[in-house]
């Protein structure tokens, strides 16, 4: 463990940290660290209330003989008490992280979840053969433990892939109170990682679960507190749960401890054997409390759709996929002063710029990115499926596209509705519906008995949209995607037939 020294000056006093030499020796442990000092600089200039390292000649962190230390100015207060977590420090803490989260949050690829792949049965063998104290205790709760790691691997796999500026090391242990101000301290394990996987960890440990004194009130309380400062829309918490058993990772590094792996000197051991059975306890007592936490979760205000835009990156992103028979579709009119025509040699520029506009490409080089992808060398398809709507000076200012799958995975017979944008300062006039269904028409004319729509959550408005001319979720979409089918539905007040699965 690190070590902390109050060393007083002539005229100020200090906190100064001793890091622990063990864990410096660690690969990547120097990068680590100048990351978090990089977040941490972030976190003041945004007036989160931390209490920073300071620096010296451009740099936090000292070294001098092999030793490497921080120096703060000495913040009075207290820690926070785990016996005596109040409402207001949970709202408090929630409100904090959210303001951190809010930062710069972003929607990314998705990749390969880490798992957790702990062998409980080989640390157990091991205990046994050292005659370690803790052997008992890893034996008697395997099918426990493994459960637990199930849970959380499975919960990995189904998280939704984002990333924001995160403290998931802001427990109650390093909140300082000081007449009711909260100062976040021991910054150190600052990060850019998943605001969905922290926000439900750091919940549930305000909550009480550390100390076996879990309370529905606070876990609430800081939920409000969160959602106040920053809000994805994300609302399916409660089917992630199995997040909460990340303390079978904890479990792991203090097993090595008391087994001599991770440092070897006795007090490390024995410090290592008594967090292997407060963490076995906490696990224990996370299974117990599940439904009741679960419920809580379940509970949760829905987000407002008044806080978001038509096209809004701060939702959190998961893809969705409508679908429809094409039967008799009712052309919707276009306003007085508008009309439809049909793509021309030439159009590319008109394309990127009304995407452009509607925020469905991020940049002209991302749009001729998106236009190769799609349409390059399929130029000469395009008169007969791609879409405009001019307003009375011939300006192109809304696009879709009757197209199909350019992967080859379609059915027969199953066409796709592409690229539907309007812009922006056209948005609200009425022309989404009338250029939806006049390029299903065209579909239809092109032969095609079915059409999919893939869309995604940040863009909500269009899904209310697609939901009000018929359209439903993919089935298999439904499952996979569930997560999003949930936020849609609070947002647009839609509910698709069969979106029962998941308590929608």
């Amino acid at each position: 463990m690190h070590r902390m020294y109050k060393v007083r000056t002539e005229s100020k006093i200090y906190a100064v940290k001793c890091l622990n030499p063990e864990v410096m020796k660690r690969p990547r442990a120097l990068d680590n660290y100048a990351r978090a000092e990089e977040l941490e600089n972030i976190l003041e200039k945004e007036g989160i209330p931390i209490v920073p390292a300071l620096s010296f000649d451009g740099k936090k962190m000292i070294e001098d003989d092999g030793r490497y230390y921080y120096i703060f100015r000495w913040q009075e207060g207290s820690i926070t008490d785990y016996n005596a977590i109040s409402k207001q420090q949970c709202y408090m803490a929630g409100e904090i992280l959210g303001r951190v989260h809010k930062i710069d949050p972003q929607n990314t690829e998705p990749e390969e979840p880490e798992v957790s792949d702990i062998d409980f049965e080989a640390y157990a063998s091991e205990a046994d053969k050292g005659k370690s104290v803790i052997a008992g205790l890893i034996t008697d709760n395997l099918l426990l433990l493994k459960e637990a790691q199930d849970k959380l691997n499975n919960a990995r796999r189904m998280l939704p892939v984002m990333s924001a500026i995160d403290d998931p090391d802001m427990d109650p242990k390093n909140i300082m109170w000081n007449e009711d101000k909260a100062y976040v301290i021991d910054l150190e394990c600052l990060e850019r990682g998943n605001p969905i996987a922290t926000c439900l960890d750091l919940a549930l440990q305000w909550a009480g679960t550390v100390n076996a004194k879990y309370s529905k009130e606070n876990l609430a309380a800081f939920y409000e507190g969160y959602l106040s400062s920053y809000d994805n829309g994300f609302r399916s918490y409660d089917e992630l749960f199995g997040i909460s058993y990340t303390w079978v990772e904890w479990l792991e590094y203090n097993i090595r401890r008391a087994l001599g792996i991770e440092g070897s000197n006795e007090e490390d051991i024995r410090l290592g054997e008594e967090e292997v059975k407060n963490t076995i306890e906490r696990i224990k007592y996370l299974s117990n409390i599940e439904e009741d936490v679960c419920g809580v979760l379940d509970g949760l205000k829905a987000s407002d759709p008044k806080k978001y835009k038509t096209h809004d990156n701060k939702l959190c992103y998961v893809d969705l996929l409508f679908e429809s028979e094409l039967q008799e579709i009712p052309q919707k009119d276009l306003p007085e002063g508008y009309r439809f025509a049909m793509y021309k040699p030439g159009d590319k520029t008109a394309w990127i710029n009304i995407e452009l506009s509607a925020e469905e490409v991020l940049d002209y080089k991302h749009g001729e990115e998106c236009w190769e992808r799609y349409y390059g060398g399929r130029e000469d398809e395009l008169p007969e499926r791609m879409i405009f709507i001019e307003n009375s000076t011939g300006e192109k200012i809304a696009t879709a596209t009757a197209f199909y799958d350019i992967h080859g995975d379609s059915r027969p017979g199953e066409g796709q509705l592409h690229w539907v944008a309007v812009k922006k300062e056209e948005q609200g006039k009425g022309l989404s519906k009338p250029l939806i269904t006049y390029t299903l028409g065209v579909m239809k004319e092109l032969g095609y008995e079915k059409v999919k729509i893939h869309t995604q959550t940040n863009t909500w408005l269009a899904c209310k949209v697609y939901y009000d001319l018929g359209f439903r979720p993919e089935r298999e979409s439904l499952v996979k995607n569930r997560f999003g089918w949930k936020m849609v539905s609070q947002l647009t007040g839609r509910v698709a037939p069969y979106f029962a699965p998941f308590g929608g």
